[in-house]
């Protein structure tokens, strides 16, 4: 006993005792996990170990050190956000120079929306660039669309499509695509595709669903441009989780375990102050359940930005697919038969048939599967 107390070493910041591989060395002292997770954070640009009272954030989410910050970013006095210096206009971010304000609209989800068990609602999120933008919020809004301005994109514009089922999806995103391309919006790699579909937040399901998100998350990433793999906005979930920590995880602290990835140690407080607030860093993943917790929808950031309608569609088809069987067919050996496939191929094929795709759909992704594969490899 006397060996084992001589063993453990004090944190400076909390006081508590602890074996030393327990204890992490910051700022040349000695910390525990718990108050390393509360106290600091790590900068966004360039990894480095900061206080959490020291660091800016971008976008209100990505925690900078002042060094980077000196180098690389500025203060925005009319909006009051941080940027990166490429937005830069004098002593103003580009979009607060812009000589009229642009109107904004939030989409109106209650008009082509009607609850259902297996017709999930569908919202989506188009981003794109350089078109004229007051057009498109006159064509859309009076529709029941959300219009507004995306400040990560060069003359960005973010269309929103409402929730919708019941037949009125595909012709909704059908019209968002046409009036943007009618307007000369177009995409860039910075552009993304974000899909919102509603879900039910039982911890049972969301534990099934973050394992099947684990599972296919290589299929989804492989049917996407190489840009997709290494964005900010759509981390992979394999870059934070082990397969054993969600398996393992009990239904309780499912949502404990998502946040603890963004946000270090995490009390049941955090939790639940992190579900009633719209910006978490957890947000970020290509797989999104914040948004599941927030506002009673799954989220999927994967897929490149692009305004041709099928696409969208189809995409939107094969979500909706996995989200059906992970309520309603469900079957974890299964799920972890896909995980276990060698190739991303056989998980695509694996895949398709745990869904009973049809073969147009099928095929639809396993060429894109080669598309992109072929061109990751010139």
């Amino acid at each position: 006993m006397e060996n084992s107390k001589k063993e453990k070493l004090k944190c400076e910041q909390c006081g508590g005792l602890f074996h030393k591989e327990e204890l992490i060395s910051f700022d040349d002292e000695l910390w525990c996990a718990e108050c390393l997770g509360e106290y600091t954070t790590v900068c966004d640009d360039c990894g480095e170990r900061i206080y959490t009272d020291d660091a800016s954030y971008v976008n209100d989410d990505y925690p900078i050190c002042d060094r980077c910050y000196d180098d690389n970013y500025f203060y925005c006095d009319r909006c009051e956000r941080i940027y990166n210096n490429e937005h830069r206009a004098g002593d103003l971010c580009a979009w607060c120079c812009e000589d009229e304000e642009s109107p904004e609209a939030t989409p109106n989800n209650k008009r082509y929306y009607f609850k259902s068990r297996r017709d999930l609602p569908v919202g989506v999120e188009i981003e794109a660039e350089d078109g004229d933008y007051i057009d498109v919020y006159d064509e859309l809004t009076p529709k029941g669309f959300g219009v507004a301005k995306d400040g990560s994109l060069q003359n960005g514009i973010e269309v929103q499509v409402p929730a919708s089922n019941g037949g009125n999806t595909e012709r909704l995103i059908k019209q968002a695509c046409g009036s943007l391309k009618r307007n000369g919006f177009k995409i860039s790699n910075r552009c993304g595709l974000h899909i919102h579909i509603e879900f039910p937040s039982r911890k049972k399901t969301i534990k099934r669903l973050m394992l099947m998100a684990y599972a296919c998350e290589p299929i989804l990433y492989a049917v996407n441009p190489k840009s997709r793999r290494n964005n900010s906005f759509c981390k992979p979930l394999t870059s934070a989780f082990k397969i054993y920590e969600i398996l393992t995880a009990e239904q309780e602290q499912i949502d404990q375990l998502f946040y603890s990835k963004g946000n270090g140690y995490t009390t049941k407080r955090d939790i639940k102050s992190y579900k009633t607030s719209k910006w978490n860093a957890c947000r970020y993943f290509g797989f999104n359940i914040h948004s599941l917790f927030y506002r009673n929808t799954v989220e999927f950031r994967y897929h490149a930005g692009t305004i041709e309608p099928q696409k969208i569609i189809s995409w939107v088809k094969l979500l909706r697919s996995i989200l059906l069987y992970v309520r309603y067919t469900y079957d974890k050996f299964e799920v972890l038969g896909l995980i276990e496939q060698p190739t991303t191929l056989g998980k695509l094929k694996y895949l398709s048939n745990m869904l009973k795709l049809n073969e147009s759909l099928t095929s639809y992704f396993l060429n894109r599967y080669i598309k992109f594969k072929i061109l990751c490899a010139a």
